[in-house]
């Protein structure tokens, strides 16, 4: 079922997402620096401290997380983490790069991510093949940037093992990098959730769209040929109200009965958001 409205997603199940990843984080051990959360857990630490009067993020069904590829896997590096997924409680699924983590009587899904010139893009990526391990994860282009324009936090919560309250390290996506894979997933399936995670973040980022376009602008990965390409990408899709990012935004908040004028002021709303992103990155 694809969720594409806010009434879709419960403060419950993003809890069940956030104690899933601490749960996983904690028992990956060295593998905790060579994945990067991205996906609709990350805005939480990408934004940080609400501004005064600003909603919660709608939250998030999953966990997404992006992989830093072993160059030569002699340690047997892929068949410890697959080792350490499953002795997390995590159970690989179809397809393979998707593994299950039952929570309260409810299955959390993880999703693990890389970027490589090794498959086609959207294609499974065996990287542990011939040694044993079972481990694979979705080839996204740009997801790499993710590994090298991250920010690191501390996620806190009960773990899903029963273990007690643990506090872990993670590697979250920079804005930047954020920004790019979240445009370029909303070109590939238009998904109203894609539109909203990316503005939110933009307009709740410590002061403002205009200091996430000067963060942008500082980011080691600022002047990569996907990140050149994915900002023009952002351009053309919210350029007017009546295109089709404001559109998918606006749609995903929109109450019912439907109200013309607040759905008008939302897609307004979008459109400045991004052009004062844009204008402050050096790409406008």
């Amino acid at each position: 079922m694809r969720r594409d409205h806010n009434r879709d997603y419960s403060p419950l199940e993003t809890d069940r997402c956030h104690r899933t990843l601490v749960t996983l984080i904690g028992d990956i051990g060295p593998w905790q620096e060579r994945v990067v959360l991205v996906g609709g857990l990350a805005p939480l630490y990408i934004v940080g401290s609400l501004p005064r009067g600003a909603p919660l993020h709608a939250g998030t069904t999953d966990v997404d997380l992006v992989v830093r590829l072993v160059v030569d896997d002699t340690s047997g590096a892929y068949e410890t983490l697959y080792r350490n997924l499953r002795s997390s409680g995590l159970v690989s699924t179809d397809p393979s790069y998707r593994w299950l983590r039952a929570v309260d009587g409810q299955d959390v899904r993880v999703e693990f991510l890389c970027d490589t010139d090794q498959v086609e893009a959207g294609r499974i990526h065996r990287p542990g093949k011939g040694t044993g391990s079972g481990f694979s994860a979705c080839n996204i282009p740009g997801a790499l940037l993710a590994t090298r324009d991250f920010i690191e936090a501390e996620a806190e919560g009960e773990r899903v093992d029963g273990g007690g309250r643990s506090t872990v390290p993670v590697r979250v996506a920079g804005l930047l990098p954020y920004v790019v894979l979240k445009v370029t997933a909303f070109q590939a399936r238009h998904g109203n959730k894609d539109a909203y995670d990316l503005i939110y973040t933009l307009l709740n980022f410590p002061e403002g769209p205009d200091a996430a376009g000067q963060v942008a602008a500082a980011s080691p990965v600022r002047d990569e040929r996907q990140v050149i390409d994915a900002l023009d990408l952002l351009r053309d899709r919210f350029l007017t109200p009546s295109h089709d990012g404001p559109s998918a935004y606006a749609d995903f908040l929109a109450e019912e009965p439907h109200d013309v004028e607040v759905e008008q002021r939302l897609r307004y709303t979008a459109v400045e958001a991004v052009a004062r992103f844009l204008v402050a990155a050096g790409a406008q």
